[in-house]
């Protein structure tokens, strides 16, 4: 195989931003700017993506962003897939020039005025009618009392199905962001005023209300459900299906983690779970499970209306009646490049980390020396609501290092204090200190670690440049950019972000009249200073003290008193009761226990200089049986820091096939499991 050979993609694979944003550029002609992916993984991997179209002066526009899934449609991968056959054949009827075409695509439903009977939208291979064109009930065998045809009609009643392009793209969004959809809903009232509408109108639009018929022998509708998140488009390409979804500003994880008091009352809670129930008693009614209510699942417009996100289930043929409902879970195997030569494998190759790990595993590792300070961090990122890619809340990592002088373990020189904010280190503690006691609301700091402006001069080599003018500078002028290593160090307060610990790509400039970002001296090129930078992150001194940074990012000393000691204290939101899409999380309110890891290093190297080699030798399992007896104390902390952090795992769906971690919920959340792992490992 070529080196840019691109590979295809596995059903159900993850691809790396990288390679997603190639294959989405590739779709639509270069002209469709890819924003960030959207991933439930704390690694860049995905199949979904917020992307934006550009204004006509080339600069993006945040309303007119949109959420693409990628879904793999290799005929022999997906022999039998309905959904497939069904965007297949719509796709053709589409382009083939019907007069319906202009309702289709805004999702009039052409019924006739005789109630179609349920053995006419059965399964059975016949000929049935949705919609004015004309298909042919699917084969497979789903036993739900409506074909998968007509079930996805129902879900996807407004969507444009045809070929991939982005003047199609541009078409549909247009049409979604000048309300011509809500012309027709404001259509089909009228004419419930006028007594001109069919009985069929009528149900329709009490849908369309979320008013459903509980009916059990109710037909399912032609418009959509209105909590139940529209797919705009099935736009299909050689090799894949792209469904388009607006993007709405929120979900309910957001506001629960960064705008609680959002939900003003108790009534606002009562209506949000009615429209939940409303949309889930819909798909029932389908025959269909959603199988991840979660709140990252349900998003939030403007208004705080809500819609039940289904963009991720096509492939998921799921019956209530039937036990064989089996989810996927993402591994190592599912996440990957489409290329060789793509600067996102080396990021691939060593990771243990996966997606279906909880906090509880992945902590128990990390703790024993088993994960690395990267990946855990990585993973607190996502439970920070932190997202990979979005400049505006992209996850962060400490500088460790300042660039004077190569990394050297025997040596202070060079090391950055992990006890005290990036912030601080830059402001000082005399103006954090004039700061706080000036303020007519007392704080420190401002309310992010790490802005926008930082992570886009960061990421400038690679930035479009209409985002260089949008968010740093209106006026381009390559040479204010910061030219090395330790000048940015010292020009920003914001703390790091992962890229400078893994893609040697992001010193290489894109743009004429910007210089690569020079390495330090110590280091002769890009690829050598990622790995020197890992190393030190990964290293006995830092392990030994990231703990202070975690309490300071993402732990207890982000309120109370320990925020007002460690000088951290932290600029509220003016209002609270304000939707938030961002903002600071705190994952923990105890001290975060030190890695043990390091402990035992520290434990062996004393007693490596007090005795010979031959002495350690002889006494070499006495050792290991004190060293566990000594270390008690800190298993209990840790065992017991676990314990209080329970939240951070939640369970919202069971697996029957729970991937490769073979722990039990129990023991993920046991003490004395943790203690007895603990033991058996050593």
């Amino acid at each position: 195989m070529k080196e840019d050979e691109e590979k295809k993609p596995k059903p159900h694979q993850l691809l790396c931003f990288d390679c997603l944003d190639r294959r989405l550029k590739s779709d639509f002609s270069n002209q469709l700017i890819f924003s960030y992916g959207v991933s439930d993984s704390p690694l860049p991997s995905s199949s979904s993506a917020v992307v934006q179209m550009s204004n006509s002066g080339g600069e993006t526009c945040s309303a007119s962003q949109f959420v693409l899934v990628y879904l793999p449609s290799d005929e022999h991968e997906h022999e039998h897939d309905c959904f497939i056959e069904y965007v297949n054949e719509c796709g053709l009827e589409t382009n083939g020039g019907s007069n319906n075409q202009d309702l289709a695509k805004i999702g009039v439903g052409i019924v006739d005025e005789q109630p179609a009977s349920l053995d006419s939208l059965s399964n059975g291979g016949r000929q049935t009618t949705l919609d004015g064109i004309g298909f042919k009930a699917s084969t497979c065998n789903r036993a739900g009392r409506f074909s998968c045809w007509r079930t996805m009609t129902a879900l996807y009643p407004i969507a444009h199905i045809g070929v991939c392009s982005y003047s199609i793209f541009e078409e549909i969004a247009s049409d979604f962001l000048s309300g011509c959809l809500e012309d027709h809903i404001l259509c089909s009232l009228s004419l419930l005023i006028e007594r001109k509408a069919s009985g069929r109108d009528s149900v329709n639009f009490l849908r369309l209300l979320g008013i459903p018929s509980f009916d059990e022998n109710s037909i399912p509708g032609c418009l959509r459900h209105p909590n139940i998140a529209p797919v705009l488009g099935l736009l299909k390409t050689s090799g894949c299906i792209n469904l388009m979804l607006p993007k709405t500003p929120y979900t309910l994880e957001n506001i629960l983690h960064f705008s609680p008091s959002a939900l003003k009352s108790e009534w606002h809670i009562r209506f949000l779970m009615y429209q939940l129930l409303s949309a889930l008693a819909y798909l029932h009614g389908l025959g269909v499970a959603h199988g991840n209510i979660c709140p990252s699942s349900v998003m939030f417009t403007d208004s705080c209306w809500s819609w039940l996100s289904f963009s991720d289930k096509p492939l998921l043929k799921i019956n209530l009646s039937s036990g064989d409902s089996k989810h996927a879970i993402p591994t190592s195997s599912m996440m990957g490049c489409c290329i060789e030569s793509c600067s996102s494998q080396a990021l691939y190759a060593d990771l243990k980390l996966l997606p279906s790990m909880d906090w509880h595993t992945l902590f128990h590792h990390w703790w024993r020396g088993e994960l690395s300070n990267f990946e855990y961090l990585l993973f607190l990122n996502k439970l920070a609501g932190r997202r990979w890619g979005d400049h505006t809340f992209h996850p962060v990592m400490p500088w460790v290092i300042d660039f004077s002088s190569k990394p050297d373990e025997n040596s202070d020189s060079g090391w950055r204090d992990l006890s005290k904010s990036k912030w601080r280190l830059a402001k000082g503690d005399e103006q954090l200190d004039f700061t706080y006691s000036t303020s007519e609301i007392p704080h420190h700091v401002s309310d992010e670690c790490l802005s926008e402006l930082a992570v886009c001069s960061y990421k400038a080599r690679r930035l479009p440049l209409s985002i260089l003018r949008m968010t740093v500078r209106s006026v381009y002028e390559p040479n204010e950019y910061p030219s090395n290593m330790q000048r940015l160090y010292q020009w920003t307060p914001d703390e790091c972000i992962p890229e400078f610990y893994c893609d040697p790509q992001i010193f290489c400039s894109l743009h004429s009249g910007m210089t690569d970002l020079a390495v330090p001296s110590w280091a002769g090129s890009p690829e050598e200073f990622i790995k020197l930078h890992r190393d030190a992150l990964e290293s006995y001194r830092v392990s030994s003290q990231i703990h202070n940074w975690i309490d300071i990012t993402f732990g207890y000393k982000m309120s109370g008193q320990a925020a007002i000691a460690a000088k951290n204290v932290m600029m509220p939101s003016s209002e609270p009761t304000k939707p938030k899409s961002v903002g600071r999380r705190q994952l923990f309110t105890r001290p975060h226990p030190v890695r043990l890891s390091s402990t035992r290093k520290k434990q062996w190297r004393n007693n490596n200089t007090s005795r010979s080699h031959c002495q350690l030798n002889e006494v070499v399992n006495e050792n290991s049986l004190l060293f566990e007896a000594s270390n008690l104390q800190e298993l209990e902390e840790a065992s017991s820091f676990s314990e209080h952090a329970r939240h951070l795992s939640p369970l919202y769906c069971f697996h029957r096939q729970d991937s490769e971690i073979h722990i039990s919920p129990l023991e993920k959340t046991s003490s004395e499991s943790f203690t007895r792992n603990f033991f058996q490992s050593t």
